[in-house]
């Protein structure tokens, strides 16, 4: 299926905070960049006239690459996930290769990552972005049951891979690649795509998932360099993680493990009914009752 040429299409301040912005800064001044899934050329055109960089495209959407073409020395119309893509390159080198929100949209990801590690000289640059998962917006529908997919956006429809910070950085690795950045852009409860979802869970729900370190990337953008051992991925998050899940109500950290009881029979009883109501929420949530709820058990 052809995408609108449109439908990608963008403009943006070269000197914002943006994902786009924060990709063309790390690819940096005269670089020549091989953009993958160009579009319409939004990023070419800041890297071309901005940066000063030499820009070839690759997109999927002819209409797209036929826009790109006023801001790139060359686009070509391929699909990356197609063996050999990279054939028609040749002999162009580049010094740098940039995948904005790309990886998720193919079936096999870490082939082209491996594919674009062969491409790359020793001292080439990878800047990469995908939205992030883990954000607390996709949790906060994922409590209410929904994964609800949209036209554009973390949830676009046309998304078949996810990833973290975490497991994009680990796919970086394993493709041969070394992590040398880490940006997010952050949204929290506010984002448009979510916003409704936030607002359908209890307060004391929404203050905790708001706390979660890697619930708060909304997109992450990461520079890789090539390397024949690159160290292992350090999650920026890992730490912080670990410390707000233990702060989770009701969390108990046993001193020591007690000797297991002697069996004993038991009645096993009826299937706990859904979680559907406040009340509900708060015995799940370890909040105990509400003074309402006291209140009718005391009469």
């Amino acid at each position: 299926m052809t995408l609108p040429s449109s439908r990608y299409d963008y403009s943006f301040d070269p000197a914002d905070d943006s994902t786009a912005s924060r990709v063309c800064r790390l690819v940096g001044q005269g670089r020549h960049v091989l953009e993958l899934g160009c579009a319409a050329g939004a990023m070419s055109a800041v890297m071309t006239r901005h940066y000063g960089c030499h820009v070839t495209g690759v997109e999927y959407d002819p209409a797209a690459a036929a826009e790109a073409r006023q801001h790139c020395a060359h686009v070509h119309v391929l699909s990356l996930d197609e063996p050999g893509w990279d054939a028609v390159l040749a002999p162009a080198t580049f010094d740098t290769v940039v995948a904005a929100d790309v990886l998720e949209h193919l079936r096999d990801p870490h082939a082209c990552l491996r594919t674009l590690r062969a491409l790359l000289p020793a001292d080439g640059q990878l800047v990469v972005s995908v939205p992030s998962l883990a954000n607390s917006g996709v949790l906060a529908g994922l409590l209410l049951n929904r994964f609800d997919y949209c036209d554009v956006g973390l949830l676009d429809r046309t998304h078949i891979h996810f990833f973290t910070t975490a497991t994009l950085g680990e796919a970086l690795v394993r493709a041969g690649f070394e992590v040398t950045d880490v940006q997010t852009i952050d949204a929290s409860d506010w984002h448009p795509e979510f916003a409704h979802l936030w607002k359908g869970l209890p307060e004391p729900l929404q203050a905790w998932l708001k706390q979660n370190p890697a619930g708060q990337p909304f997109q992450v953008v990461m520079r890789a360099v090539p390397s024949e051992s690159p160290a292992p991925f350090a999650d920026p998050f890992q730490e912080h993680q670990q410390a707000w899940l233990a702060q989770f109500p009701g969390v108990v950290q046993a001193a020591a493990p007690e000797p297991a009881p002697e069996p004993v029979s038991v009645s096993v009883p009826e299937p706990a009914a859904p979680v559907t109501s406040p009340t509900g929420w708060r015995r799940w949530f370890g909040l105990g009752s509400s003074s309402s709820e006291k209140a009718r058990s005391d009469g």
